[in-house]
């Protein structure tokens, strides 16, 4: 392979609305550029950067797919990201390894909800950005109505590079624009020319908006076109390039992933007008100013994602920052503080690793079986250590109970999770110590099912997903006085403990206040830890649902011990009878976590999600009016009503929803609500309660 600069790299992450084409287009920018021999299809699982058998299985991209191509002397790294909401760290994960990204637009379907998602993603980042309108030759396609769409959604409106030759079964060339160049297509041959005479008059007039936004990046070409000066083509192209950069000129080309009309000419663009590796600004890092993209500078380089493969082991795909990676370098991973030796490395396409003798600032590549390296995690020269920011990944919004399926299975199981949380940051498994369930967080119901598709595809083992139990706790609201005796005789030597305690509600948060009252030698002080203890053990499970009781302020105030038969384990026994019944009998209540909730969502909608959060015995805090026509709902929601709230949001917004929440307090249950709970857990523990009683 060539030896490349950062001035001849370009990085372009591949985003936008699933189903608009964005894999096959970039199967088609590899077809058109000789990377790969042949067109490959999503449709039947060939496609070089959809390979994951659960994209077959789903029919879309999951995981970020890494191709590189060379195109007049020009390396380019496409990753192509996926579209569906679900599995948007791998979207954040690919715009950290590229300068610049391709929002592709179906030519039907117009401005989709990720569209909408990957322009905010982009305008966030300041990210130079093209748009491709893809499958012209599909039935309804529409370049000037989803051009029109484009306009009218987004700022700074984009303005045509490309205008198509033809239209559906039709469709068979394009103009560009900027070159006033034709190019049509038969068989899989391009061929230059002349403007269709016909098509001349709109030429004019869509290059003519071409030209006034890249004039309006350049304010001495603005005050020459505003002069009526005539201005060269050169300098249009580089102010076009500059424009580009600095987010203010966003060009619209046209294309037909499936028969590879206009890839040539979207590869001529990205090669032409798109920033380069080198035209980045230098990279913030902790420990330095900046970090140029200088082949010769010291060595660091981000993983921006990782794979694991039970066969092939774990791989790691590094944008490098600053320097040139070699194999047989050992680098220090300043993120776990440990030492890393690189092998071999690869320029990925796809599943297919090519082995490189370099990588150079600017470019991306792969390397394998390194120990500790994670995603997010910074290599460096040992001698200049730095720590690179890690990709900023979305909040984590849906959660579920996991299990193993098969009893005797757990270990594999969560053996197996924890693998698949070293190659995707975006889940994760928390225990809840309330209710010892392990809880699976993620981004989504269809990110948590692939999840659990890939953990018995790779590690052999199936787990089961099923909605969380409410970590409830109980409480008192009374006061009691209870005198419990624990008694044994049954031949040798016997136990006797004896306690009287008095209960009253603490304050809220204060868990449990003890106090020892006990004047004289009723219960002999080294008994006294003993109904503590005790009494704490009794707290961990409820009377009303058996959830943990909490803020109850306990008085030990009187008891009796014998003086052979007293033992530490009877007064624990009898400090737990009295705090069970004490709590029986200080009318208890059950306490709910509140969730503090912020929903975010296209004006229209706003109503709508009020009344459903209201529906939930939600409280409306407030509502804000956001930029681009949002909304954004704040309010207190019970947990228990906000399990199935991600899947009720997607459906009730088309997607555009969004929302965090995070803890806010305890707050009691309402009786009607709580009575329902109280006689359902009785009416499961028949048994166990009588047994209690």
């Amino acid at each position: 392979m060539a030896k490349y600069t950062p001035e001849t790299i370009r990085n372009v992450a591949i985003l936008g609305h699933s189903h608009d084409g964005k894999t096959t287009l970039a199967e088609a920018l590899l077809l058109a550029a000789g990377a790969i021999p042949r067109m490959g299809s999503t449709e039947t699982g060939s496609a070089t950067l959809d390979f994951e058998p659960e994209e077959h299985k789903h029919n879309i991209s999951i995981g970020a797919g890494i191709g590189h191509l060379e195109h007049n002397g020009v390396k380019v790294n496409l990753i192509d990201a996926p579209g569906f909401a679900d599995f948007a760290g791998e979207a954040i994960a690919a715009l950290r390894a590229a300068e610049a990204a391709m929002v592709v637009v179906g030519a039907s379907s117009g401005v989709a909800v990720g569209t909408e998602a990957a322009w905010e993603m982009l305008a966030e980042r300041g990210e130079p950005r093209l748009v491709v309108i893809n499958k012209m030759d599909k039935e309804h396609a529409d370049f000037k109505g989803t051009l029109k769409a484009l306009q009218d959604s987004f700022e700074p409106k984009p303005v045509p590079l490309h205008l198509p030759i033809g239209s559906e079964a039709g469709f068979k060339g394009v103009v560009d624009l900027l070159h006033r160049k034709a190019y049509l297509y038969d068989g899989g041959q391009v061929t230059a020319g002349d403007i269709p005479e016909e098509m001349l008059g709109e030429v004019d007039t869509y290059r003519t908006q071409l030209v006034e936004a890249a004039c309006m990046a350049d304010d001495t070409l603005l005050e020459h076109y505003l002069d009526g000066q005539e201005i060269a083509d050169d300098e249009i192209v580089r102010a076009t390039h500059e424009g580009i950069r600095s987010g203010q000129v966003i060009p619209v080309l046209c294309a037909a992933a499936t028969t590879g009309v206009g890839a040539r000419q979207i590869l001529d663009a990205i090669v032409e007008l798109m920033p380069s590796a080198a035209e980045v600004p230098a990279a913030e890092a902790e420990e330095h100013e900046g970090l140029p993209p200088d082949p010769d500078g010291p060595v660091v380089a981000l993983c921006f994602k990782t794979t694991a493969d039970p066969f092939v082991g774990r791989i790691n795909y590094l944008k490098v920052v600053s320097g040139t990676l070699k194999p047989d370098q050992t680098l220090q991973n300043t993120t776990r503080g440990q030492a890393e030796r690189l092998a071999a490395l690869t320029s990925p396409l796809g599943k297919t690793l090519q082995p490189v003798t370099e990588l150079v600032a600017g470019d991306i590549g792969s390397v394998s079986k390194l120990a500790a390296t994670r995603t997010g995690d910074t290599l460096c020269a040992k001698e200049k250590q730095v720590t690179l920011p890690p990709p900023k990944l979305p909040t984590l919004t849906y959660q579920m109970a996991v299990s193993a399926k098969t009893k005797g299975e757990e270990e594999k199981v969560f053996s197996g999770i924890h693998k698949l949380l070293d190659e995707d940051p975006t889940l994760e498994l928390t225990r809840e110590e309330t209710t010892k369930e392990q809880i699976l967080r993620g981004l989504g119901d269809v990110h948590l099912d692939v999840a659990l598709e890939k953990l018995k595809r790779k590690y052999g083992v199936e787990a089961e997903l099923k909605l969380p139990r409410v970590p409830y706790r109980e409480t008192i609201t009374g006061t009691a006085r209870v005198d419990k005796k624990h008694k044994k005789q049954s031949g040798g030597a016997g136990m006797y403990g004896h306690a009287v305690i008095e209960v009253e509600p603490a304050e809220r948060d204060a868990g449990l206040v003890w106090e020892d009252k006990i004047f004289g030698g009723a219960i002999p002080q080294n008994f006294r830890p003993s109904v503590e203890k005790g009494v704490r053990k009794a707290m961990e499970d409820g009377v009303l649902v058996g959830s943990p009781v909490v803020d109850v302020h306990v008085r030990l105030v009187d008891g009796s011990t014998h003086s052979v038969d007293g033992k530490d384990i009877a007064f624990q026994i009898a400090g737990a009878m009295a705090m069970r019944e004490a709590v029986r009998e200080a009318n208890p209540v059950l306490l709910e976590p509140i969730m503090e909730v912020s929903v975010t969502v296209p004006e229209q909608f706003m109503g709508d999600v009020m009344s459903l959060l209201s529906g939930k015995r939600g409280k409306i805090g407030g509502t804000e009016m956001l930029p681009g026509k949002k909304a954004q709902i704040k309010g207190q929601v019970p947990l228990k009503e906000m399990y199935e709230f991600p899947k009720e949001l997607r459906s009730m917004t088309q997607g555009r929803g969004t929302y965090t929440m995070e803890f806010s307090r305890y707050e009691e249950v309402p009786a009607h609500v709580a009575q329902a709970l109280v006689d359902a857990y009785q009416k499961a523990n028949e048994g166990k309660v009588a047994a209690e009683v």
